[in-house]
């Protein structure tokens, strides 16, 4: 997810007197069991800060995953190729502003990764959200459908071979999990008559996204990690008392409390969770990985 994110310009500085990783020591990190996560701004666990500048942090759901992990599996690594604003297109062929000049893409990567790794243990994907989600205007609702249409075709043609592509690079006995999440744009609800008639809007978009992305990930052997329920996606029947809004959908008051969708500026409609939210998300992939043991 990422409609309104500012990138954080990240410089790696090679330098050339560091030794190489010798053979033994390339073959201990082989062995160390792994968690690799590809995949958008919240598999990079982005939050804004106090400006309203996004950043990356260690509070995403990848982290949370990660820690629960470790519990059972000693010396573990966990990596994330994610990047804010990535789409299914940059994840298959590349071009995230936020990776190195002439980067493969994050598909690329995680094959190459997934080869060199002896104890794989947990693969994890989200994207989509920005295929779709850009063509949605997070302050008024508006949306526009011919974006929509142009979004879900690359999806069906892009989605399939990414998840494809990673069940195969991955070892049979290892899950892949693919994340599908909430609708930031409940939001809305707050803004009157019209943002609720948006936001109730917003539901049947994000509804057929999470169905294009749920059947593909199927499809291509993937396990199902969906968020909805514990952020009340379809709930708006029942209500919550919400701070300076009185009561409101339990949905609404979800994704308030748990993402910055709802904030007054500087941060404004900022679609990333926050720490609650991330801890529901990386509980929703330790429910999928539990029930798929």
């Amino acid at each position: 997810m990422a409609v309104r994110y500012r990138l954080v310009g990240i410089i790696v500085a090679v330098c050339g007197c560091v030794a190489p990783a010798t053979a033994s020591q390339q073959a201990t990190q082989a062995a160390r069991p792994l968690y690799l996560a590809l995949g958008d701004s919240l598999a990079a666990g982005m939050q804004p800060d106090g400006s309203g500048r996004d950043r990356p942090t260690t509070h995403g759901y990848v982290d949370v995953v990660a820690r629960s992990l470790a519990r059972s599996h000693s010396g573990l690594t966990h990596r994330t190729l994610s990047c804010g604003g990535a789409t299914s297109v940059t994840l298959l062929h590349g071009g995230e502003t936020c990776q190195p000049d002439g980067d493969p893409g994050q598909l690329k990567r995680a094959e190459q990764i997934l080869a060199a790794s002896s104890t794989t243990v947990l693969v994890t994907l989200d994207v989509g959200d920005n295929d779709i989600e850009a063509c949605i205007n997070g302050d008024t609702g508006s949306v526009n459908s011919t974006c929509v249409k142009r979004g879900e075709a690359k999806l069906r043609q892009n989605l399939p071979q990414i998840a494809g592509r990673l069940r195969a690079a991955t070892p049979a006995a290892t899950p892949v999990i693919g994340l599908v999440d909430y609708d930031q744009f409940l939001s809305l609800w707050l803004q009157g008559a019209n943002g609720r008639a948006a936001a109730k809007r917003s539901l049947a978009i994000i509804r057929r996204l999470n169905q294009i992305v749920t059947s593909i990930y199927r499809n291509a052997g993937l396990v199902v990690a969906d968020a909805s329920g514990r952020f009340a996606t379809e709930d708006l029947a029942h209500r919550r008392w919400l701070n300076g809004h009185g009561s409101v959908p339990l949905n609404v008051y979800k994704i308030c409390t748990l993402t910055w969708a709802c904030s007054p500026e500087p941060i404004g409609h900022d679609d990333h969770a926050r720490p609650a939210g991330y801890y529901q998300l990386g509980e929703a992939i330790l429910d999928a990985l539990h029930t798929q043991r």
